[in-house]
């Protein structure tokens, strides 16, 4: 093998230092720095001995894609004098050339200027408050687009400034009324980046010319009430009732969240009288998790309405460099399944996050550099040129329309207070503060250039202030209407619900299921699994045995033909990781995909599966999103392995378990997490059951582990047909896939229910020893039973909340003299035992505590040696039964 200094590695590494030579010379190592200096001198050298017209091509397209680095966007900090990249003498220039004559090469009307107008101009268009980042996004139809645009003069009409400043008067003057009728108080204020109102209501405008009426809108903290109060138009008087210190929200029965993390839907009203319906999703304080709960919920509602939904997402400048679910969430942009024909991304750039500075808080020089990862145009904006925010709004959603692409706006500002309006700023920013201080509002900027325009008159700037404050004032001092508070859910068991099948229609839609096109060259292996179960199909309903991926298969194909859709994500689902579903069927000549369960009836619901990135955070979160949004479609998210839940754990915490007690939100998405020891180590054998258990109260969660395929079936179908939405947590199997004791005849599927509790039918009363356990570890039980030639009772507790307390209570009464033990395959301090110890001591009192049989207390789910793992699970069957 031969070294090359020019391999891909290194060319990556040395196109890396020369950006940061771009951005400063000064910063690089010095040999470095001569390496540039001289690539240049060459290249300059190169450009003298061009035409005219070359030389001045070159030095246009240097401006489009370095003068950014000029541009005067951030109001705390003025640019450089100039960049390297576009020094004169860098772009093969003199300043003896000034005033020679040079083609526009249509820059300008002329045909031919001096070349100092040429720089004038290219220096107005690109080096003004507004900088621009399109080159290089390789899609050259979008680049010669934006740079049309952006190179033609822009105006805004009198009602549009005029309209700028109504938001900037009601962003500003709400601030300071908050501000001075509760002092100190948490609110997250907005001001310093007031522009962000009338970007946002310019935002719906332009949606509204291009017949779009919905838009979901996903932000953090900062701004957060005034977005509430002035683009949602929720009401003044419940956003103060909310900073009283003695009052408590009675809308429903939950632990309600803070009012800076609420959600709401409400209407906009455009300046030509048509509504845009506007849902700002509710969100906890990790701040940029919310990004793909949008984007799933954007997603949903376009698929339902067959229209157009605009997703917007308002970011930290921190928290969106900082924080990796954005990647995530941006990774998600353009794969079928996930993609919304792109989001408008408002980053809120304070130049800090909490107390942290920009050098300390990133790698790279702006907040916004990840953009460029995903060939996005970026617009850098300065909040105090609020004409040049709503510039950058409307190309943003004319490029995202016409592009389908992502936009990323980074709305260059400062945070007037610290973090919050009780945090004190001095402390570890003196000198930004210092600043900050100084700074006039930018609605009072706006209204001096609106009056020296002659657009308005003073008289008309003190009725908008008047008038405003007026409202507030009255909104303030407005009575406390009665709340009427809404009705908590009533928790339906899902074994209530009526979930068999006739077995004619089993059969119909078997048809459908087994049934594929004559040219459909298929894998041996897989014709010959369509075969076999197809015959199961076919025998005797009371002989026939089907296993778990044919009844999981039914229970889909079921609830699509009484027209429920059915969506189902995640890692390498479409085949299934363990390769039971193949729920897609792939040509082996062509590798074309053909879907059996959109063919089990003409008039079924939609049914879609999409392998995701490998992401559980993004991806759980879009299936979180996805199902608020279309709540009677039956939503699942499989994790590869379900130790792999872990990385969702965000999802998990703040949206899954606690969002209807904190938002009085519901969801139905089903967790599928195989689950199972068999000797493949710590990070393939738990899926963490304990987490869940102890995420699990006030009937918030379902948590389910079956043991058989009817189980699964009768769970599934319960799931998407139970009237009261709550998430699912199923753990499914891996081992049982294949296991031949592991099956369930048709019957099971036509006659039954999903049972809470599945009682051992060779002993149903009178035993001495009850065996509780649940899952997988059942199996093992009755062959060391039968080994052993015991005499006892196997009982599975096949959902483990809410707890079966009724169901268990009469079992125990059919075994009075019995004593109980609980076994599982988990650690003690792992799995279901910690959390369900404490129901059965309740029920067997502290006399007959129920006895663990386990495995011991361990910091690692599991052992690493299969032979280790083997003498462990054969210890703790012979002392479950002895």
């Amino acid at each position: 093998m031969t070294f090359s200094s020019l391999s891909i590695p290194n060319l990556c590494f040395i196109d890396d230092l020369y950006q940061k030579f771009i951005d400063d010379p000064f910063q690089m190592e010095p040999s470095w720095r001569a390496f540039f200096q001289g690539m240049h001198l060459g290249l300059s050298q190169s450009i003298r001995g061009l035409d005219q017209e070359q030389r001045i091509q070159h030095l246009i397209d240097a401006y489009r894609k370095y003068g950014y680095l000029l541009a005067c966007f951030n109001p705390l900090k003025p640019p450089p004098d100039i960049i390297y990249a576009l020094d004169l003498k860098t772009l093969g220039f003199t300043t003896n050339e000034l005033n020679v004559p040079f083609p526009t090469c249509n820059l300008l009307k002329e045909e031919q200027a001096p070349l100092k107008d040429i720089l004038d101009e290219l220096k107005k268009i690109y080096c003004s408050k507004i900088g621009i980042e399109y080159m290089d996004l390789r899609n050259h139809e979008l680049e010669i687009w934006i740079q049309n645009r952006f190179e033609s003069s822009f105006t805004l009409r009198k009602q549009q400034k005029i309209l700028i400043l109504k938001d900037l008067n009601k962003a500003e003057l709400f601030e300071s009324f908050l501000n001075t009728k509760y002092v100190g108080q948490k609110r997250f204020s907005l001001e310093g980046a007031e522009t962000l109102i009338p970007m946002l209501s310019f935002l719906m405008e332009q949606a509204s010319l291009s017949g779009i009426d919905e838009v979901v809108l996903g932000m953090a903290h900062r701004g957060r009430l005034n977005v509430l109060a002035n683009i949602i138009h929720k009401d003044y008087f419940s956003i103060f009732r909310e900073f009283d210190e003695n009052y408590i929200n009675e809308e429903f029965e939950g632990s309600r969240d803070v009012k800076y993390h609420q959600g709401a839907q409400g209407t906009f009203t455009t300046s030509l009288g048509k509504n845009i319906s506007i849902t700002l999703a509710a969100n906890p304080s990790h701040l940029e998790s919310i990004d793909p709960v949008v984007e799933g919920m954007s997603y949903a509602k376009a698929e339902i309405s067959k229209k157009d939904v605009i997703p917007v997402l308002i970011h930290g400048d921190a928290s969106f460099s900082g924080q990796g679910v954005v990647y995530e969430t941006m990774q998600l942009c353009k794969l079928n399944g996930y993609q919304t024909r792109g989001t408008i991304h408002l980053i809120i750039n304070n130049q800090i996050g909490f107390t942290t500075n920009p050098e300390e808080a990133r790698s790279t020089p702006y907040c916004s550099d990840l953009a460029k990862t995903f060939n996005c145009p970026v617009f850098h904006v300065n909040a105090e040129d609020p004409e040049g925010c709503i510039r950058a709004i409307i190309l943003s959603m004319e490029i995202r329309l016409k592009f389908g692409c992502d936009v990323f706006i980074d709305l260059n500002c400062y945070r007037k207070y610290g973090h919050n309006e009780s945090d004190e700023p001095l402390f570890s920013q003196p000198l930004l503060y210092a600043k900050i201080k100084e700074r006039k509002s930018i609605r009072t900027v706006f209204f001096h250039n609106l009056l020296r325009e002659n657009i308005i008159q003073e008289k008309d700037i003190k009725n908008l202030e008047e008038n405003f404050k007026k409202q507030l004032q009255e909104a303030l001092q407005t009575t406390s209407p009665p709340v009427a508070r809404k009705k908590p859910q009533e928790f339906i068991p899902l074994s209530e619900m009526d979930t068999k099948i006739s077995l004619k229609v089993l059969g119909e839609i078997a048809k459908g299921l087994y049934t594929y096109p004559s040219d459909l060259n298929l894998n041996p292996k897989i014709k010959r699994l369509l075969q076999e179960r197809e015959q199961m199909l076919q025998s005797d309903p009371k002989l026939v045995s089907l296993d778990w991926g044919t009844a999981e298969q039914l229970a889909y194909a079921s609830l699509l033909s009484q027209k429920i859709a059915l969506r189902f994500s995640g890692q390498d689902v479409c085949r299934g990781t363990f390769s039971h579903r193949h729920a897609v069927l792939i040509d082996q000549l062509n590798e074309k995909r053909y879907f059996p369960l959109n063919h089990i009836t003409e008039s079924q619901a939609e049914c879609a599966f999409f392998n995701s990135p490998l992401s559980e955070y993004a991806v759980l979160g879009f299936e979180f999103g996805f199902s608020l949004a279309s709540s009677k479609a039956l939503v699942i998210w499989e994790a590869q392995f379900g130790d792999f839940a872990n990385g969702a754990q965000i999802i998990l915490d703040q949206y899954l378990a606690p969002s209807e007690q904190k938002w009085g939100i519901v969801s139905n998405v089903v967790l599928m997490l195989p689950h199972g020891y068999e000797g493949q180590g710590p990070e393939h054998s738990s899926a963490r059951i304990e987490r869940f258990l102890q995420l699990a109260a006030q009937d918030n969660l379902r948590v389910a582990n079956c043991s058989t395929p009817a189980q699964l079936f009768h769970l599934l179908r319960a799931q998407a047909l139970c009237p009261i939405k709550k998430p699912l947590v199923l753990f499914t199997p891996k081992a049982l896939l294949r296991n031949a004791a592991c099956r369930s005849s048709l019957n099971d599927l036509a006659a039954g229910r999903f049972y809470e509790v599945l009682e051992d039918p060779l002993l149903e009363k009178d035993a001495k020893l009850l065996l509780f356990c649940s899952g997988k570890v059942y199996y093992e039980l009755i062959l060391e039973r039968e080994k052993q030639n015991q005499q006892c009772a196997i009982i599975r507790l096949e959902q483990l909340y809410p707890f079966p307390k009724n169901i268990v209570q009469k079992i125990l009464a059919k075994h009075p003299n019995a004593s109980c033990r609980f076994v599982q395959e988990e650690p003690s301090n792992m799995g279901a035992w910690e959390s369900l110890r404490f129901a059965f001591d309740e029920l067997l009192g502290t006399k007959s505590a129920i006895e663990y049989i386990g495995r011991q207390r361990s910091a690692s789910p599991a052992v690493g040696s299969y032979a280790v793992h083997k003498q462990q699970l054969e210890e703790l069957l012979k002392k479950a039964f002895a």
